[in-house]
C-alpha cells in the first residue's frame, strides 16, 4: 500500500519536470530553427551601432504643396545635426516620433489644426530602413476675425486701426502663425508712426474652432499717450555745421511723432558719406512732447589717390587725385585730379554743392586743362562747365548746365582753333548694384549737347547726341555667373567733320570700345592709317564673366561696331568684331582688369594680331 503510495506520489512530483523538459526541448527546437534563427539574428543586428545600418526619411501625403512639404521636410532633424546618430532601432523609433510631434507642430503653424503627422518606419532592401512621415492636411483653418482692443483707450483711438482689415487683412486669409505675428507687427508699427512712440502688447488671444475651421484673433494693446516730436538736439565734435544736419532732418519740432520719420532721418544722414556713426534716440518724458537726441561721429574727409593703367595701343597711364567731401561743413566735395599718361597729361577740378537751392538739388562745377597726343589729332584745351543736377526719381538723375572751352586742335586736316558755347543735357538711370562689378541690374545713359561758337575764326553750330545702355543677369550663389551687354549709339549734327574739335568726335576701338583693335582706330582713316574722327558711331559687347573663386574670376568677351563720317551709321561699310578672353582679380574696391582682344576683320598693315589691356573696373 505504501509502496502504490509512494509511486504515486514520485509519479505526481516528477511528472511536471518531465513536461517542463518536454516544453524546454520542443523550445529549442523551434528557438534554434534555421528560419527562426534568421529572424534572431537580424533583430539583434538592428540593436547594434548605427554605423551597420543606415536609414531614409521622406514626407507622403496627398495634395501637398511644395512649400509646405519644403517646410516639413526642413524640420526633420533625424540624421541631422552635430548629435550622434541613432544606435538602435528603439532609438531611431524615438527620435523618428519627436520629429512627428514637431511636424505637428509645422501644420498648426500653417493653420492645418486638423492635419496630423504620423510615422512609420518600414523596412527597405540592403538592411535599410524608410522613415515615412505621413502627412494627412485636412481643411485649412482660416481668419474669421481680427480685433484689436485698445485697454487705455487713447484720445485718438478712432484713428487707430481696429480690425486687421485697416492693416491689409484679406478675408479668408489663413489663420498661419506667421501672419499673426506679422499683423500683429503691422498694428505696433502703426501706432509708432503715428503718435504712439511704445506701445506696449498687453495680450494676443487666437480663438479656433476646429468645427469651422476659423480663427478669431485678438490683440489688446497699451497704445500710451498720443506724442509729439520735441527738441533736436546734435552731438557733434566734427566739422559739419549743426544747420546743414537740421536741414536732413524729416521731421520737425511739432510734429506728430512719426518713427519712420526719424528712421528716414538717420538714413539721410548716412547716405552723406560723412559720418562713421548716427545715433538717433527718443527721450523719455511724462509730458506729451518727445525730445530726440542725435549723435554723430565723423569720419574723415580727406583722401589721396594712385591708379595705374596699361595697354598695348595706349602705353602707360598713372592717375592720382586728392578729395576733401566736407569743403565748407556741408558736404561740398573738391575733387582734383592729375593724369599723366603717354598719350595725355590733364589736370581737372570738380566741384559739388548738394542740396542747392533746393532739397534734391545739386550745384557742379568743372574744371580741365589738358594736353592730349593721339594717332587721330594733337590738341590743348581748357574746358569749364557749371550744372544743375536734380535726381528725378529713385536712381535717375538728369542735368542741365553751361560749358565754355577753347580747342587747339592739330589733325591731318592741319590747324584749327574752336571757342565753344555749349548746352550739356544729360539723363542717367542706374538700376546696377555695383559701381566698379555690376552684377546685376541695367544702366542707360543719354547725353544731347548743343553746341555755338567759332571754328577757325568762322561761325559754327552742331549737336551732339549719345545714348549708351548695359544690363547684367547673374546665376549662381556668388553670383558665379555674370552675363553683361553693352550698347552705345552717337551722332553729329555737323556739317562736316572739321567743324567739330578732335576731342569731341565720335571714335571705336580700344579697351572701352571695340577689343582687339587699337584706339580710336576703328572707323574714317586718312592715307596713313591715322583716325579723322567721326559724326556718328555704334557699338554692341557681349561678356560671360565666371568667378571661379572668390577673388579669382575669368571672362570671354564679343565686341562689334564701327564709326562713320557721316551723321547717321552706313551700314554699306563692315561692322568691325573683336573677341578675347580676361582674367579678373577682385580686391575690396573693385576688380583689377586684365583682358586680350583679337580682331576678327583684321586689316593687313593696320590692326595688330592681338591687343592687351589692364585697368582697375569692368570694362562697363
Amino acid at each position: 500500500m505504501w509502496a502504490r503510495s509512494a509511486a504515486a506520489a514520485c509519479r505526481h512530483e516528477f511528472a511536471p519536470a518531465a513536461g517542463l523538459a518536454l516544453m524546454s526541448l520542443v523550445a529549442a527546437i523551434v528557438l534554434f530553427s534555421p528560419s527562426r534563427a534568421a529572424e534572431v539574428a537580424q533583430a539583434n543586428a538592428r540593436e547594434k551601432p548605427s554605423g551597420q545600418f543606415g536609414f531614409d526619411t521622406r514626407v507622403d501625403g496627398a495634395n501637398l504643396p511644395d512649400t509646405l512639404r519644403g517646410l516639413l521636410t526642413d524640420n526633420i532633424q533625424l540624421g541631422k545635426g552635430k548629435a550622434p546618430p541613432p544606435a538602435t532601432l528603439g532609438q531611431l523609433r524615438r527620435r523618428a516620433a519627436e520629429d512627428a510631434d514637431r511636424l505637428n507642430d509645422v501644420l498648426r503653424s500653417e493653420a492645418y489644426y486638423n492635419g496630423r503627422v504620423e510615422v512609420a518606419i518600414q523596412e527597405a532592401q540592403g538592411g535599410r530602413f524608410d522613415v515615412v512621415f505621413q502627412v494627412t492636411l485636412g481643411p485649412r483653418v482660416t481668419i474669421h476675425s481680427f480685433a484689436i482692443v485698445y485697454d487705455d483707450r487713447p484720445s485718438d483711438m478712432a484713428a487707430l486701426p481696429q480690425d486687421g482689415k485697416a492693416l491689409g487683412l484679406k478675408r479668408t486669409s489663413p489663420a498661419r502663425a506667421q501672419r499673426v505675428i506679422d499683423l500683429t507687427a503691422a498694428a505696433m508699427t502703426f501706432l509708432e508712426n503715428h503718435g504712439h512712440p511704445r506701445p506696449k502688447l498687453a495680450e494676443r488671444k487666437v480663438v479656433v474652432d476646429l468645427a469651422a475651421n476659423q480663427a478669431d484673433i485678438t490683440l489688446r494693446i497699451v497704445a500710451g499717450p498720443l506724442q509729439h516730436f520735441g527738441d533736436l538736439a546734435i552731438s557733434n565734435g566734427g566739422r559739419t555745421k549743426t544747420s546743414y544736419v537740421r536741414s536732413l532732418a524729416k521731421f520737425k519740432q511739432g510734429d506728430i511723432y512719426d518713427r519712420s520719420k526719424a528712421e528716414a532721418t538717420v538714413t539721410a544722414l548716412r547716405a552723406t558719406g560723412l559720418f562713421d556713426q548716427v545715433t538717433l534716440d527718443a527721450v523719455e518724458t511724462p509730458g506729451d512732447s518727445v525730445p530726440q537726441k542725435l549723435t554723430l561721429t565723423e569720419r574723415p574727409h580727406r583722401s589721396v589717390g594712385v591708379g595705374a593703367r596699361w595697354s598695348s595701343d595706349q602705353g602707360p597711364g598713372v592717375t592720382t587725385f586728392w578729395e576733401h567731401r566736407n569743403l565748407f561743413g556741408a558736404a561740398e566735395k573738391l575733387h582734383l585730379d592729375l593724369i599723366v599718361a603717354q598719350q595725355e597729361q590733364l589736370f581737372g577740378a570738380h566741384f559739388n554743392k548738394p542740396r542747392f537751392l533746393r532739397e534734391d538739388q545739386n550745384l557742379l562745377a568743372d574744371f580741365e586743362i589738358a594736353h592730349e597726343i593721339t594717332d587721330a589729332y594733337h590738341e590743348n584745351r581748357i574746358k569749364t562747365v557749371a550744372a544743375l543736377a536734380r535726381k528725378l526719381r529713385e536712381n535717375l538723375e538728369a542735368s542741365a548746365g553751361l560749358s565754355f572751352e577753347i580747342e587747339r586742335t592739330t589733325d591731318s586736316t592741319g590747324y584749327h582753333a574752336y571757342e565753344l558755347f555749349g548746352i550739356p543735357l544729360t539723363g542717367r538711370y542706374d538700376g546696377s548694384d555695383a559701381l566698379l562689378d555690376p552684377t546685376e541690374g541695367v544702366r542707360l545713359g543719354l547725353a544731347v549737347t548743343p553746341y555755338g561758337g567759332t571754328s577757325d575764326g568762322t561761325p559754327t553750330t552742331f549737336v551732339k547726341l549719345e545714348t549708351t545702355g548695359s544690363t547684367y543677369w547673374s546665376f549662381g550663389r556668388r553670383p558665379d555667373l555674370t552675363l553683361a551687354f553693352r550698347g552705345r549709339y552717337g551722332s553729329m549734327l555737323a556739317q562736316q567733320t572739321g567743324d567739330v574739335p578732335g576731342s569731341i568726335r565720335f571714335y571705336a576701338g580700344g579697351g572701352g570700345s571695340i577689343r582687339g583693335y587699337g584706339y580710336q582706330l576703328v572707323g574714317p582713316l586718312d592715307s596713313n592709317h591715322d583716325p579723322l574722327g567721326a559724326r556718328s558711331v555704334l557699338e554692341a559687347s557681349a561678356e560671360a564673366r565666371y568667378r571661379v573663386t572668390k577673388d579669382i574670376g575669368v571672362v570671354a568677351f564679343l565686341d562689334g561696331g564701327n564709326a562713320w563720317s557721316t551723321p547717321t551709321p552706313k551700314f554699306s561699310e563692315p561692322l568691325r568684331f573683336g573677341t578675347g578672353i580676361g582674367l579678373r582679380y577682385y580686391t575690396p574696391i573693385g576688380p583689377i582688369r586684365a583682358d586680350i582682344g583679337v580682331p576678327l576683320n583684321r586689316r593687313p598693315g593696320i590692326d595688330n594680331a592681338f591687343q592687351v589691356y589692364f585697368s582697375l573696373g569692368q570694362a562697363f
